[in-house]
């Protein structure tokens, strides 16, 4: 009966140590469930944050091609005022020829001075005090080359 009984205790003992092993398992297995669960909240996180990264991304795309949609108009003004210069740029070396010719003899050129008028009547009261009425003419020379 001890061989009995021994045996029988000695599968009680393997019967608890089957148990403990497949809990122990089991413990194992839902953490490493935990753990996945953890890791794929962050994962959603990260492409969540991706996502949001990319919508900006695509905004300063935007952003990029209208800046350079205006580059391209102010570039085409640019261009509208070096022509404009060229054709001042011109027209000084035209008067720079006509000094020159003045300068050396080769023409001659006289002013002539337009003298403004002071008898010219000033009304008193409301009826001097429109803008125009307070506006001097001013002598302004003309140039005449021959």
């Amino acid at each position: 009966m001890k061989k009995l009984f021994g045996r029988t205790d000695l599968e009680n003992a393997l019967k608890r140590l089957d148990k403990l092993t497949h809990d122990e398992a089991r413990t194992a297995i839902a953490q490493n469930l935990k753990a996945t669960h953890t890791v794929d909240e962050r994962v959603r996180g990260v492409a969540a944050g991706v996502a949001g990264v990319d919508d900006r991304v695509a905004r300063v795309g935007d952003t990029v091609t209208s800046v350079n949609d205006r580059v391209v108009g102010i570039d085409d003004r640019v261009f509208r005022v070096d022509e404009r210069v060229a054709g001042v740029d011109d027209r000084v070396a035209g008067v720079d020829e006509k000094v020159t010719a003045v300068a050396d003899g080769k023409q001659k050129f006289s002013v002539i001075d337009k003298v403004s008028t002071n008898d010219v009547h000033r009304r008193k009261g409301r009826e001097g005090n429109h803008p125009t009425n307070s506006q001097r003419r001013r002598p302004s020379p003309t140039f005449v080359t021959s």
